[in-house]
């Protein structure tokens, strides 16, 4: 029998020992978490964070930089006014009343904005009755610039264009007080409506001709700051109104033969975008992430308005325009309201007398007392 030296057997069990450590470790590493693993996950989450910061920063500037551009837009269209009223335009009196008026819903719009604030913790266009009650004035005006214009454009006319015909004050037509009685109709119709509770959220006339809740979803529901149908309507009239008044003005520079009423509608342009940028954001439900849309709806108004106060300077210098004041009313007690009401007869009878297609635009004239 073979027997193995000590030395021999020793290395064996260490060879061993070795095989099985080898084979099987006696201490396990513990396995990391699967978020340290993922570490692309980790960055995109840190990337949108940092763009969802950004874009709130981003839109806090916007709408801080849109609030210093709304007031900055009111010298100019004061200055825009104390052109296209003087007389030597030849602008009727409820155009004049028409485009003056726009001054209160400037001033609504401020008060407006203050109470939305204090009294709901909501900006404007989230709180329907007051945006819309605010909104209205800037539809009524622009329905007044319409009917004045075109009481302008027959006046033209009827005078065959030579000179401007004479003009009245904005005191002397009756556009305040119609403008004034039909806000104070529809508050009160709102109030109404809401059960003499008006909150936040509460519809302008009750939301008038809305369709019922869950009616239409379109997969979504509706937020509770949605702008009401009367609220929309009162929208899009405005900017159907400022788009029929700038066809009336270019009407003009033909009727009257001076050019410069063209460069008026031209001027007219960048205060329609503005409309436009204010129904794209109520259209989006005023996002919080879209007052870049605000903040280029503030840059059209003042924008608008200077050059408004431009075309309008152009307008008065090729009409002979003297630095004075704008009349108001009618001084003489009347004087200028009959002198184009006479005038106006007149040309009802020349027309009448010609047989020619110009009696009728006359005679609207005449009707008008313009």
């Amino acid at each position: 029998m073979r027997h193995s030296r000590p030395g021999s057997r020793g290395r064996c069990v260490m060879r061993l020992l070795a095989t099985a450590i080898a084979a099987r470790p006696l201490l396990v590493p513990r396995a990391a978490p699967a978020a340290l693993l993922d570490v692309e996950a980790v960055a995109s989450v840190h990337t949108s964070l940092g763009d969802v910061s950004s874009t709130l920063a981003f839109a806090d500037q916007a709408g801080n930089l849109a609030g210093t551009l709304f007031p900055l837009s009111l010298p100019p269209y004061l200055l825009f006014l104390y052109f296209i009223c003087q007389d030597c335009n030849g602008l009727s009196p409820t155009a004049k009343a028409g485009f003056t008026s726009l001054l209160a819903f400037v001033f609504a719009t401020v008060a407006t904005s203050v109470v939305a604030v204090k009294s709901y913790g909501l900006n404007l266009a989230n709180v329907d009755w007051l945006h819309s009650g605010a909104e209205q004035l800037l539809s009524f005006t622009n329905v007044c610039n319409v009917v004045g214009l075109k009481l302008t454009l027959d006046a033209y006319s009827a005078g065959g264009g030579a000179t401007p015909p004479p003009s009245g004050g904005a005191l002397s037509s009756p556009a305040f007080k119609l403008i004034g009685c039909a806000a104070a109709a529809t508050c009160l119709a709102t109030w109404a409506a809401a059960g003499g509770v008006l909150e936040g959220h509460t519809q302008y006339l009750g939301g008038a001709g809305n369709l019922p809740g869950g009616l239409w979803t379109v997969g979504f529901a509706e937020p509770a700051n949605a702008l009401s149908v009367p609220t929309w309507t009162i929208h899009v009239s405005s900017l159907l109104e400022w788009l029929v008044a700038m066809g009336l003005v270019w009407r003009l520079g033909t009727a009257s033969g001076n050019p410069k009423w063209r460069g008026l509608t031209w001027g007219m342009i960048p205060s329609h975008s503005s409309g436009v940028c204010a129904c794209v954001y109520h259209f989006f439900y005023n996002a919080e992430s879209l007052q870049f849309i605000v903040l280029a709806q503030a840059a059209l108004t003042l924008l608008g308005n200077c050059t408004l106060a431009f075309a309008a300077w152009r307008l008065a210098a090729s009409n002979g325009y003297a630095f004075s004041l704008p009349s108001l009313g009618d001084p003489g007690g009347g004087e200028a309201a009959e002198e184009q009401e006479g005038a106006a007869a007149a040309a009802v009878a020349r027309a009448a007398a010609a047989d020619t297609p110009a009696a009728a635009a006359a005679s609207a004239a005449a009707s008008a007392g313009v």
